[in-house]
C-alpha cells in the first residue's frame, strides 16, 4: 500500500512542471497525466509521475523535430483563425480606461483556463512591449504581445479577442481608438510569426472590422471569424 509520504500532491506537481495548479486539475479532469484519488484527494505516485515525465520528453523532442518542419513550411500560416480561439477568449464590448485595465480583462480567461500560469508577470510584460512601441497598428486594430514569446511557454498558440465597438484609445500610429485587440499567445518567435501573418491575411478582406465589431457575443464573433475562412477559401480558389 502507498504511504502518504510516498506521494506526490496536485501542489507538487504544480511546483515541478513550473504551471499553475488549475492546469494540473484540468490535465487530471482530461485523462492527460496519470494520479490516483485518496479521500477524493488527488494524489500521484512517483514512478508513475517520473514514467509519464519522461513519456512527455521523448515525445516533446520527437515532435519538436517535426514542428519546426512544419512551421517552416508555413503550413501554419493555413491554420484558420478560429483554431487558435475559442468562445472563452472571445470578449464582446471590453472597456477599461487604460490599456492595463483591458490588458487585464483579456489575461483572466488565460489564467482561468490555465494556460497562463503568473497573470500578473503576464501583463506587466504586455506592458512592457507597449512601452517600447505602440501595438495599436492602425486601421482599429491592436495586437498587443510578449516581446519575446518564449516567456509565456503554451503548448499550442492561443488568441485572446477583445471587441469595442465604441473604441479604446491605445496611443495607435493613426492615432484613432482601436475597435478590435488582438492578443496572441505562441510560445515561440517562429509561431508568433506564423500567428501575426494569419492575423493580418484575415484583415485582406474589406469590413471585417466592422464584422467582428458588431458581433454581440462570442458565438456570433466565431461565426463571423468562420465566415471569414468561408470567403478566404474562395478567394484562394479564384488565385
Amino acid at each position: 500500500m502507498v504511504q502518504e509520504d510516498q506521494v506526490l500532491t496536485i501542489t507538487d506537481v504544480a511546483k515541478r512542471l513550473k504551471v499553475s495548479e488549475k492546469t494540473i486539475s484540468r490535465m487530471l479532469q482530461e485523462g492527460t497525466i496519470p494520479g490516483f484519488k485518496v479521500a477524493n484527494q488527488w494524489r500521484f505516485h512517483p514512478m508513475d509521475f517520473e514514467r509519464w515525465l519522461l513519456d512527455k520528453r521523448n515525445e516533446r523532442d520527437g515532435s519538436a523535430r517535426r514542428g519546426i518542419a512544419t512551421m517552416l513550411s508555413g503550413e501554419l500560416e493555413s491554420i484558420p483563425i478560429s483554431r487558435l480561439t475559442t468562445e472563452k477568449l472571445i470578449i464582446p464590448d471590453i472597456h477599461g480606461d487604460s490599456k492595463e485595465d483591458v490588458l487585464n480583462l483579456m489575461t483572466h480567461p488565460l489564467a482561468d483556463m490555465g494556460i497562463v500560469d503568473r497573470p500578473e508577470k503576464f501583463v506587466a510584460g504586455l506592458l512592457g512591449r507597449e512601452r517600447m512601441m505602440t501595438t495599436g497598428v492602425g486601421g482599429g486594430i491592436a495586437l498587443p504581445h510578449l516581446r519575446n514569446p518564449e516567456d509565456q511557454p503554451v503548448e499550442r498558440p492561443y488568441l485572446v479577442v477583445g471587441i469595442s465597438p465604441k473604441g479604446i484609445e491605445w496611443d495607435s500610429i493613426d492615432g484613432k481608438p482601436v475597435n478590435l485587440i488582438l492578443l496572441p499567445v505562441t510560445g515561440n518567435e517562429v509561431l508568433h510569426v506564423r500567428t501575426l501573418a494569419a492575423i493580418r491575411r484575415m484583415f485582406i478582406i474589406d469590413g471585417v472590422i466592422d464584422m467582428l465589431s458588431e458581433a454581440p457575443s462570442p458565438r456570433d464573433a466565431m461565426s463571423v471569424l468562420i465566415k471569414i475562412e468561408t470567403i478566404q477559401q474562395e478567394l484562394n480558389k479564384e488565385v
